[in-house]
């Protein structure tokens, strides 16, 4: 969930085309300004539905999602929800020439075939599986859009405990998929081998659900978790009374959400899940990333001034003309506070551009405006929430001290916390914990992590 605002914005996208000889991996390159930035998709097809990820080598960015492609009579076209980014292109035999976009500002891209391999993840689980895989689709109540899912069930007689998994910020399809790991598939694959029933989705709007994601709200995506567990409630294979949430990073929001009304729910795990507000949570962010790139004390200070004067002016946001000159004044005015060695690697307008619509989506102002300890204090269910020590996303003292201190209030003393030396955000097994680590590692999530997981869960629903 990484929400940082001073950093370059990341320019990715990903590609599905629907055609049987475009599967495999395709290369080209960015011309931006003076730089030069190699782009790869890798292509791959599910059943009748072509899927894809990025790579940005010289970014450190491997594996990287999309949310919806097209390709009709050779034209390509990809759209990656949340971010501004879009392409077009023309296949034609082994070449598609076409344009990509981000934030209103075009660069050409030449896509060409590939031979380098695609990443090594011995994580991700391997057909054939020892469990029963299902392919479900969950309506909402007036069927204007619907969760597209994935049930999988242990291959025996009888009804099971059943979890669902809630991923993090972002247009995440249901393995959670990020840098070429599939956390979400592993966690499934790992639980049902050891008797749970586990359901995964697409967000609304993201793979093959359908809905609008740059609308939802954190409200939104809890309504989609109540749908998912009433759809479980309705399966003869589910014990009713194990149903339990898990929740990564924003996700560990989102479940809280959920379990502080729907008391039926039995457990509820939260991996990096934020116990501060929204705000606080970028701020620190904000200021890991500053001190990662070095910058006086006194600047960071200056910055993360004008940074909570902005966020919380948006608390207020109604989309007025006035509002949005405000917005563009406060983003103008810290462009004019960064470093100068910053800003001459970032592209003023495509800075202020970006930045502005990244920051007025509905999400991220709801994710703003969010106070987790309003909900923990609300949950009765028993919780086990867990952090790596090197996660610098959701740093894990402060939001496990803010989360037991809410618990507490509420008066549940059914709680376990755990903090993982060396695991990151990902609870991959890392060096330093920073983004650009998290494709590098081949690792997708540390096994211990998933031993402590899974007995956890299995001790409270016996």
């Amino acid at each position: 969930m990484n929400k940082t605002l001073l950093c370059i914005i990341l320019l990715f996208a990903a590609a599905s085309l629907n055609a049987q000889d475009v599967t495999g991996s395709w290369e080209g390159m960015l011309e931006i300004q003076s730089a030069r930035l190699p782009i790869v998709f890798h292509i791959e097809r599910n059943d009748s539905l072509l899927t894809s990820t990025m790579d940005s080598p010289d970014q450190g960015a491997f594996g990287l999602p999309t949310t919806r492609s097209s390709f009709r009579e050779n034209k390509l076209e990809i759209i990656a929800s949340g971010l501004g980014l879009l392409y077009r292109g023309t296949l034609e035999n082994d070449t598609i020439t076409g344009t990509f976009s981000q934030g209103g500002i075009s660069f050409p891209l030449v896509l060409r075939r590939s031979g380098k391999p695609l990443l090594q993840r011995p994580q991700t689980p391997q057909e054939p599986l020892p469990y029963i895989s299902e392919e479900v689709i969950i309506p909402n109540s007036d069927k204007s859009f619907s969760l597209s899912a994935t049930l999988t069930l242990p291959d025996s007689p009888g009804v099971f405990p059943a979890v669902i998994l809630i991923a993090g910020s972002g247009p995440n399809d249901r393995d959670e998929t990020l840098y070429g790991h599939k956390p979400f598939l592993v966690i499934s694959d790992h639980l049902t081998r050891n008797g749970f029933a586990v359901l995964r989705y697409d967000k609304r709007g993201v793979g093959k659900s359908t809905g609008n994601f740059d609308k939802a709200t954190l409200r939104d995506f809890a309504d989609d978790v109540t749908m998912a567990l009433n759809y479980l409630r309705q399966r003869k294979e589910i014990d009713n009374l194990k149903i339990g949430l898990l929740g990564h990073s924003e996700g560990g929001i989102v479940a809280p959400m959920v379990a502080s009304v729907e008391k039926e729910v039995r457990m509820m795990v939260l991996m990096a899940a934020p116990g501060i507000t929204g705000i606080e949570v970028v701020l620190d962010q904000n200021e890991i990333s500053m001190r990662q790139q070095a910058m006086e004390p006194g600047t960071i200070e200056k910055l993360q001034m004008l940074n909570r004067e902005m966020f919380e002016s948006l608390l207020s946001w109604d989309g007025s003309e006035n509002h949005r000159t405000a917005l563009r004044d406060k983003l103008l005015h810290l462009w004019n506070q960064l470093p100068i060695l910053l800003k001459m690697k970032i592209n003023k307008e495509s800075y202020l551009r970006s930045q502005f619509n990244a920051m007025i989506k509905p999400g991220y102002r709801s994710f703003l405006a969010v106070d987790p300890a309003s909900y923990l204090e609300k949950v009765s269910c028993a919780v086990l929430a867990v952090n790596g020590e090197n996660d610098l996303q959701v740093t894990a003292e402060k939001n496990l001290t803010a989360i037991k201190k809410a618990l507490g209030k509420g008066g549940n003393n059914c709680m376990t916390t755990k903090v993982y030396p060396g695991l990151n955000h990902l609870f991959q097994e890392s060096t330093t914990g920073r983004v650009d680590e998290y494709a590098k590692i081949t690792q997708t999530i540390s096994p211990e992590v998933l031993s402590d997981i899974t007995n956890w869960l299995i001790k409270e629903t016996k």
